[in-house]
């Protein structure tokens, strides 16, 4: 009867995690659909399938003179063929990014699964999908669904042992296809090759050498102008014709302090906790050889550690070492985190439980500088809620009657604005939670230290981990619905609106929004392509061929594009900068659109043509 019982309980153990993986699963998928139909279209996105479609229906080439081409070919050519297939707009283009999500989390699943077990795979499932912030990530017309997806089979490919050569040699195409959406990815193949070749033997090379198979076919296809794509690379000389040398002052250029480039890494903290708190208290409980439970998990571990923060560093440089994108830093994680995880999945099971005293001391004061540095992340969303706390009224140590809100005590103390009073409210907060939630961890660690073989900061690292995954909604709080209209049909009601305006082979200056994508419902219109990416790639004065040649425009070509263009296609809250050239003797207006491109205020198109 005790046998029945073991075996009925061991085989109801599995299902439960594949069923709580399919749920979890399917509320990733709902989450999608709906930022897929919510989400404010924008720069990046548009860009992506606008260049696509042309690119795929050969209206303009990869990397020709005046369309900037800024990253690998095939981010723009695999959304542009599906969108000839499926028709050109967001719909297409954000469907397609829901299907690469879906498939990165199913990825990610299968090889938690094979590494960690049925139970740490269903909860690699739930990572993603009690994080609106990544979900929305993954709903765009951009890259990051479709390098996570890339990512996540390549990695199920070649983890573990006994891997077939033909999934060797599978993982390695896909790996290269990754590198050629996005070049910043170009370090995982030779990190995904040394792993092979040290879990896998000389079968490896068929990792290797069909991975660079396909870096060399698109680099013949589009040499020598694909070399700008690696200016970047330490030791790589890129031809003068393949950099830009044309001078000018850009217009985009931003000033930014300390504060926000911390800021961007306590948001990045926030939104990827489990990859970016687990995969350092993987190194802080990291444990020798011996103990790890096979050779086959420790080479896992390893070369998850070195790819996950190898990546990290170059995205880290990128985005906070720079003024460009500051804030990019969480998208970017975005786009390597499944590598994260499966560190978290593999990592767990082989933890220290008994590091030394000096380890455990670094590790809860690591803890507790995340509790701060999270909670500071979110002081736009906290912070006026703290300041208006009530505090009791004291002078010379003694409590007056009534209350004064913090606010007024901070501000009165210290004399510190508005702004950094949320933010020092917020940081102090998070660290009297950590200090709380730390106590109450030690509690119950200490009622049951008898019955346990771990450490305290074992033990609170892992409490740290549970609770993340648990309230994950709350540290996303601030990610929500752009907008609770569609606008997918709102941009395709707006496409039909242009249609019946503007004729095929119309000359169309685009002042329209930050995303193009409203141009992708005009087929056989021309435009300037450089102002697909707007005043990013606009440039004061400068070298007009060397301009023209990567993609940017200066105020001459503005000029000169203002004066030909047949159609104008203006957002309404540009239009007071246009209200002086459009003059009623010159240009016609038509019927404004009945809707905007999203919910913003202002964002109704206007649409005028030349008389």
């Amino acid at each position: 009867m005790n046998e029945v019982a073991i075996f009925r309980k061991q085989n109801w153990r599995p299902w439960m995690a594949n069923v709580a993986a399919l749920i979890g699963l399917m509320a990733y998928f709902t989450q999608a659909v709906i930022f897929a139909h919510t989400t404010v279209s924008n720069l990046d996105e548009g860009a992506y399938l606008l260049k696509g479609y042309l690119f795929a229906s050969e209206q303009y080439r990869p990397f020709e003179p005046g369309i900037s081409t800024t990253k690998a070919p095939l981010s723009f050519l695999i959304p542009g063929y599906v969108q000839l297939l499926f028709g050109p707009g967001l719909r297409t283009g954000r469907y397609l990014a829901v299907f690469f999500g879906v498939m990165a989390v199913i990825g990610t699943w299968v090889a938690a699964q094979r590494i960690g077990g049925k139970w740490l795979a269903a909860g690699s499932v739930w990572v993603f999908a009690l994080s609106p912030t990544i979900i929305k990530y993954y709903s765009g017309g951009a890259t990051q669904s479709t390098i996570a997806c890339l990512l996540a089979w390549s990695l199920v490919l070649v983890l573990g042992e006994n891997r077939p050569i033909w999934q060797l040699i599978m993982s390695g195409l896909l790996t290269g296809i990754m590198i050629m959406v996005r070049q910043n990815m170009l370090p995982v193949l030779p990190a995904l090759a040394l792993y092979a070749f040290w879990q896998h033997g000389w079968k490896s090379l068929g990792l290797l050498l069909s991975g660079l198979l396909v870096l060399t076919m698109v680099h013949i296809t589009y040499w020598p102008d694909i070399l700008q794509l690696w200016y970047w690379v330490p030791l790589v000389t890129i031809p003068a014709q393949a950099v830009y040398s044309g001078g000018g002052t850009p217009v985009w250029s931003p000033n930014i302090w300390f504060d926000s480039r911390l800021l961007s890494t306590f948001q990045a903290v926030r939104f990827h906790f489990i990859p970016l708190v687990g995969g350092l208290v993987s190194i802080f409980l990291w444990t020798r050889l011996s103990a790890w439970k096979s050779r086959a998990d420790f080479r896992i571990g390893l070369f998850l550690q070195v790819l996950f923060w190898g990546l990290f560093y170059m995205h880290a440089a990128a985005a906070i070492g720079q003024d460009y994108c500051v804030f990019c830093f969480s998208p970017y994680i975005a786009f390597f985190n499944v590598a994260g995880i499966l560190l978290v999945a593999i990592s767990i099971r082989n933890w220290n439980w008994r590091p030394p005293l000096v380890i455990q001391v670094l590790l809860i004061i690591f803890l507790l500088v995340i509790f701060a540095g999270v909670s500071f992340s979110a002081f736009e969303s906290i912070g006026d809620w703290l300041l208006s706390l009530p505090a009791p009224r004291m002078r010379d140590f003694r409590i007056l009657p009534g209350f004064v809100t913090w606010g007024e005590i901070i501000s009165n103390k210290f004399h510190l604005d508005h702004n950094r009073s949320m933010r020092y409210a917020s940081t102090v907060f998070g660290l009297v939670v950590g200090t709380l939630v730390m106590i109450a961890g030690y509690l119950i660690w200490f009622r049951l230290r008898r019955d346990l073989t771990v450490k305290f900061a074992a033990f609170f690292a892992a409490l740290i981990l549970a609770l993340g995954l648990l309230f994950s909604p709350v540290l996303h709080a601030s990610t929500k619905a752009d907008c609770d209209v569609d606008v997918i049909a709102g941009n395709e009601q707006i496409g039909e609106h242009l249609r019946g305006i503007i004729p095929p082979g119309s000359l169309v200056y685009w002042d329209g929004g930050l995303s193009a994508a409203p141009l992708l419902y005009l087929p056989g219109v021309r435009i300037f392509p450089p102002q697909i990416n707007g005043g990013y790639t606009f440039l004061s004065n400068g070298d007009r061929e060397q301009l023209y040649k990567f993609g940017y425009w200066n105020e001459e070509m503005d000029a000169e594009w203002k004066a030909t263009a047949d159609f104008f296609i203006i957002e309404d809250w540009r239009y007071a900068d246009w209200k002086s050239f459009l003059a009623p003797d010159q240009f016609d207006e038509f019927p404004r659109s009945s809707v905007g491109t999203s919910c913003l205020e202002g964002s109704i198109l206007r649409v005028f043509r030349r008389k």
